[in-house]
């Protein structure tokens, strides 16, 4: 499902099993209270409460600060061209979807870069307002959907000029079917919120959900972002390093933006400090008041914990090198100190450059049947088929399990010529 494989889950989970592991092992002392890198971590894959709690909270300050401006939701979808959507003859994406996920981007943005949206940006003083989720269809070709801010007078328009670019078969080779346009509102129920949390919580991990299970690990494995939004509030990075000073505030975040905008929070020593300055009601007086400032001396005190303290125990080793004989660029063998013989080194298709790869088919083709392993010579088929050496449909190594006469030497997968390997293999070279 979506391109996923059982041996991505693996691969993935691991990773990011040691990436947990590190983080839970580094902790900072706070006076008499002691926290662990990961408190700090606000990755959706290590930390995924925390990322969405700040996500869920930056949707509804948005979608607060687009209501005050009088401005309505619309939902929109767009579809990747057909040729994003093209697979090779093992059935796997010749595009990645990373690269899809790109395209799409400059898709939208061409889009949002018409004159009618320049017209709205002069109106209302202020970029476009928008959400951007990416989803996955199950083949693991990614589309986009996003929610735009709108007036009233605007939209009508901007739906016009939707369907109409988009529809245009000169520049997408593209049809109705591909692109959606809906209204949405606003109501108590959630309306507009929970329409677009609907699809950015799919995008999470849900142990009784496969659907979403395996979606989770498609953005992890083509490093795809989950969420995207508009430059309307104040950046996340500085949100983060003064929210606690505004923590009563019912909206905070729209109140870090608001003041950052009016320059009354001051980014100060090229980011290493923000002030605040304030009126206090209590004193009747301006004050400038700090509230973040960068610790390096926390950063170096920070320690490891106790029981995962590191040793080094490697132990250098003594490789000898195994005596190889070449009898042709395809035919190589190994001497065996256990078996006290020289075997036949296998040819491993996957390695071979491909003027290699195309020699070495031309071989196997052209010898007798008897004397090739035919499953062999089937790995070796479709490998020139996958890399589009050769124009022929990719057949299961099932349909290649023939009897061969000359694999009695045990490790060696192919016997490329009439070669029959002895017990005893003795060459003229120097030891």
């Amino acid at each position: 499902m979506y391109g996923i494989t059982s041996h991505d889950i693996k691969a993935i989970d691991t990773k990011i099993l040691y990436q947990k592991k590190y983080l839970t092992s580094r902790f900072f002392d706070f006076g008499e209270e002691t926290k662990s890198a990961l408190d700090f971590t606000y990755s959706a894959n290590l930390n995924p409460k925390k990322y969405f709690a700040e996500m869920n909270n930056r949707i509804n300050s948005i979608f607060d600060y687009a209501k005050d401006l009088g401005l309505k939701p619309v939902f929109i979808t767009l579809t990747a061209p057909s040729k994003y959507h093209k697979k090779n003859r093992i059935g796997e994406l010749k595009i990645n979807p990373n690269e899809t996920a790109k395209a799409l981007t400059q898709i939208y943005n061409k889009f949002t870069s018409l004159q009618i949206f320049r017209k709205l940006k002069k109106q209302l003083g202020h970029g476009l307002v928008y959400f951007r989720v990416y989803e996955p269809h199950k083949s693991g070709v990614p589309h986009l959907h996003a929610m735009l801010f709108l007036p009233n007078d605007y939209i009508l328009d901007v739906k016009k000029k939707f369907f109409s670019y988009f529809t245009d078969t000169q520049r997408w080779n593209n049809n109705k079917k591909s692109i959606d346009f809906k209204y949405t509102w606003y109501n108590s129920a959630g309306g507009a919120v929970a329409y677009i949390m609907k699809y950015v919580t799919k995008t999470f991990k849900n142990d009784s959900d496969m659907s979403t299970q395996y979606a989770s690990y498609w953005y992890i494995k083509h490093n795809i972002r989950r969420f995207l939004c508009s430059r309307t509030l104040a950046p996340v990075t500085i949100y983060r390093k003064v929210r606690h000073f505004f923590r009563k505030e019912d909206r905070d975040y729209l109140k870090v933006s608001e003041l950052i905008k009016s320059n009354q929070i001051k980014r100060l020593f090229d980011d290493t400090t923000y002030s605040y300055m304030y009126y206090n009601h209590e004193s009747g007086e301006v004050e400038d008041v700090t509230v973040w400032q960068k610790n390096s001396d926390l950063i170096l005190q920070s320690r490891i914990k106790r029981n995962d303290t590191f040793k080094l125990s490697y132990k250098k080793k003594e490789h000898k090198k195994a005596l190889k004989v070449f009898v042709s660029d395809f035919e190589k063998y190994s001497f065996s100190d256990d078996l006290n013989k020289f075997i036949l080194m296998p040819v491993v298709p996957s390695v071979l450059k491909d003027y290699q790869l195309i020699k070495y088919f031309r071989i196997l083709d052209n010898a007798d049947i008897d004397t090739i392993d035919y499953t062999h010579y089937g790995l070796v088929r479709n490998e020139m088929i996958k890399r589009n050496l050769l124009e022929e449909e990719a057949m299961s190594l099932n349909n290649y399990r023939l009897p061969s006469t000359l694999t009695n030497c045990q490790g060696g997968s192919h016997v490329p010529m009439s070669f029959i390997v002895p017990d005893e293999v003795i060459y003229d070279v120097p030891y």
